[in-house]
């Protein structure tokens, strides 16, 4: 995360520099190179890399949690010289432009820590375990079944009391797992949380939903396409 805010730091003072060469060695999102590839001019291709950085990263100082989403981001482009009233720049700012949706996509997911699967892996472990701990075994179960009056009566099977207990006790240690995984998942969650308030804010306001709330899904791609259709969206209702 540093390195990028770094590189943009270096950026943001001679925004006619083309810094394509410096990207990768930051471990910038190739997706940053689309930029300057469908951006002509290197001052505004060099101005949608730090918007974004500036707009999402945690450690931006540009963001201000009392004020409203829209207002931080004409504040952003705004310092950095932008000419908001332009097409570019009004189709970033409302996100309607893909290449820069794509990476601010590619630049949030190169936020994410070891955390993020840490906090899936637990969450699928404790749901799993407390699906074993809550099936019926084979002992436990009853069926119905048609008397000669044809009555249909519920017959319990007969078991041995050692053995439902010893179901039982297994079923009482999957529970144990169960709930300790999910709090380790909940401690989790809630550390990054802490880490990620000002991004969770921000792609609350531009897309709908808190990013630390990626770390319990698998789909990642799911979240490409949405913020895809979102922006074709937002296009198609701009025209």
């Amino acid at each position: 995360m540093q390195k990028a805010v770094d590189l943009i730091k270096s950026i943001t003072k001679d925004l006619s520099k083309d810094y394509s060469d410096k990207l990768s060695e930051y471990n910038m999102p190739v997706s940053f190179n689309n930029i300057y590839a469908n951006i002509p001019d290197i001052k505004n291709a060099n101005t949608v890399m730090c918007f974004i950085v500036y707009a999402y990263s945690p450690e931006s100082l540009w963001l201000d949690l009392k004020k409203d989403r829209l207002e931080n981001k004409i504040k952003i482009l705004d310092n950095l010289g932008a000419d908001i009233s332009s097409n570019l720049f009004q189709d970033v700012l409302n996100g309607r432009d893909n290449i820069a949706g794509m990476a601010t996509f590619d630049f949030l997911e190169g936020l994410k820590s070891w955390k993020w699967r840490a906090i899936f892996d637990l969450l699928d472990y404790s749901s799993k375990m407390f699906r074993f701990a809550t099936q019926e075994t084979e002992s436990e179960k009853s069926y119905e079944k048609m008397n000669k009056e044809g009555e249909v009566k519920s017959i319990s099977s007969e078991y041995d009391i050692d053995t439902i207990a010893k179901v039982n006790k297994e079923k009482g240690v999957l529970l144990d797992y169960a709930i300790t995984k999910r709090k380790q998942a909940d401690n989790l969650l809630e550390e990054i949380r802490k880490e990620f308030v000002t991004t969770d804010n921000a792609t609350q306001g531009d897309f709908g939903f808190s990013f630390t709330d990626t770390s319990q899904k698998r789909d990642i791609l799911s979240w490409r396409t949405f913020v895809t259709e979102l922006n074709n969206k937002k296009k198609a209702a701009s025209n």
